[in-house]
C-alpha cells in the first residue's frame, strides 16, 4: 500500500455544507505529495459503475465556500443489502484495480460500513465524518454540523419576531432524526420555550411505530405543563423546539412516532392552551448554505489528514476531531462507540428559558 500513486474520494448518503471544502483540501495535501486525486461522482454509485474525473487545482478553485457537494451524492441500496452486497464490492474493487489505490469516504455511519467492507476486499479506505445530524459516535463534531446549528438558530430567530409579534406559539420541527443534537442545541441558541428529544425528557419513544395513546398523552401534557409555566411566568410567545425523530421522521409504514406530526401537535397545543399555535417544519434548507468558518477549518483539517494516512500506507480509519485535536481511529472501532448528549446541557436547555 506504500508508494500510493492516485486516491479516489466521494461523498456519500446527505449532503452537507464543507464537503466541498474538504474535497479542496484534499487536492492540495495530495499535489504535494505527488498524488493524483480523483473525485468520483454520486458516492458509491459513482464507484459502482467507474464514474470519476481528476481533480485538479482549477476544479477545486473557491469551491471551499460552496455549500453542497460538487461530486454529487447519492444512496446505494446494494451496500445495505446482504443479497447484492458483495457483488457490487466486487465490482467496485474490479472498476479500481490499476486507476485507484486508495479512496477517501465522506459521510455517515452507513457510508463508513462500506468502506469498511471495501478495505477488507482490498482498497484501502479513510473516512471523513460528514453530516448535520451530528450523530457519529468517534467524534465530537461532524462536518456540517456547525452550518447547519447556525442555520436553524438564525431561522428561530426570524420566527420569533411573527411569534412575539402575534402572542403565538411556534413549533419548530428540526431535522436530526434519532439524534438530539440540532434541536437541543438550537434550542438552547435561541432561547426556546421548551426542547423535546427523544434522548432525554423522562418520556419513553418507541424505536419505530407509533406511540400508545397514553404515550402520546403523557408526552403532550409535559409540553403543555411547560407552556402553562411560561404563560404564568408573563410569557406572551412560545418557541417550542421538537426533533424530527419525534413528529417528522415516517418508518417504513408511513407511521410518526407522535401520530399526526407536528401539525397535530400545534393544533393539540391551541386546543389545550387557548393560545394560537403554528407549525414550522424547517426541512432541508438545515442541509444547505454557506459552510460557516468552523466547518470550513475543521473541513480542511479532516481532508488533510485523511490524504496524509493514504499516503503513508494507513488505511480502515475515521478522521475525527477529539477535544480540539484531529486525530483517527480504527473504523471497527469506530462503529462501536455509543455517544449520548449532555443531560446538564439538556436540562440547562429547560432552565435558562421560558
Amino acid at each position: 500500500m506504500e508508494g500510493m500513486e492516485r486516491i479516489g474520494i466521494l461523498t456519500s448518503g446527505g449532503d452537507c455544507p464543507g464537503m466541498n471544502t474538504a474535497v479542496r483540501a484534499a487536492v492540495f495535501a495530495a499535489r504535494t505529495k505527488k498524488i493524483t486525486l480523483y473525485g468520483i461522482q454520486q458516492g458509491y454509485q459513482g464507484l459502482y459503475d467507474g464514474n470519476w474525473e481528476e481533480l485538479t487545482l482549477d476544479r477545486v478553485d473557491s469551491i471551499h465556500s460552496r455549500g453542497g457537494t460538487i461530486l454529487r451524492t447519492a444512496r446505494f441500496a446494494p451496500f445495505g443489502d446482504p443479497e447484492r452486497r458483495q457483488h457490487a464490492i466486487d465490482r467496485c474493487i474490479e472498476n479500481c484495480k490499476g486507476k485507484i489505490d486508495g479512496l477517501i469516504v465522506m459521510g455517515g455511519d452507513g457510508s463508513f460500513r462500506g468502506a469498511r467492507d471495501l478495505t477488507m476486499n482490498g482498497l484501502p479506505c479513510v473516512c471523513l465524518p460528514g453530516t448535520i445530524d451530528n450523530d457519529i459516535s468517534c467524534t465530537d463534531y461532524t462536518i456540517g454540523y456547525d452550518t447547519a446549528l447556525n442555520t436553524v438558530m438564525s431561522m428561530a430567530d426570524t420566527i420569533a419576531d411573527t411569534a412575539r409579534s402575534h402572542d403565538r406559539c411556534m413549533v419548530l420541527e428540526v431535522m436530526g432524526n434519532a439524534a438530539g443534537d440540532l434541536t437541543l442545541y438550537g434550542g438552547l441558541a435561541a432561547g426556546a420555550t421548551a426542547v423535546m428529544i427523544m434522548e432525554h425528557g423522562g418520556l419513553e419513544f418507541p424505536k419505530e411505530g407509533e406511540m400508545t395513546p397514553e404515550e402520546a398523552a403523557r408526552f403532550e401534557q409535559s409540553l403543555m405543563a411547560r407552556i402553562r409555566m411560561a404563560k404564568a411566568a408573563g410569557k406572551k410567545y412560545y418557541m417550542i423546539f421538537v426533533a424530527e425523530g419525534i413528529t417528522g421522521k415516517k418508518d417504513k409504514h408511513g407511521r410518526t412516532r407522535y401520530p399526526g406530526g407536528v401539525e397535530r401537535l400545534a393544533k393539540a397545543i391551541q386546543t389545550q392552551t387557548g393560545i394560537e399555535t403554528r407549525a414550522d417544519v424547517l426541512a432541508y434548507v438545515q442541509r444547505g448554505g454557506l459552510p460557516t468558518a468552523r466547518d470550513r477549518v475543521m473541513a480542511t483539517q479532516m481532508g488533510d489528514h485523511a490524504v496524509n494516512l493514504l499516503a503513508q500506507g494507513i488505511s480502515n480509519r475515521v478522521v475525527v476531531i477529539h477535544k480540539d485535536a484531529i486525530t483517527d481511529y480504527d473504523i471497527y472501532q469506530a462503529l462501536k462507540m455509543s455517544k449520548t448528549i449532555s443531560r446538564e446541557d439538556y436540562e440547562l436547555a429547560w432552565r435558562v428559558s421560558l
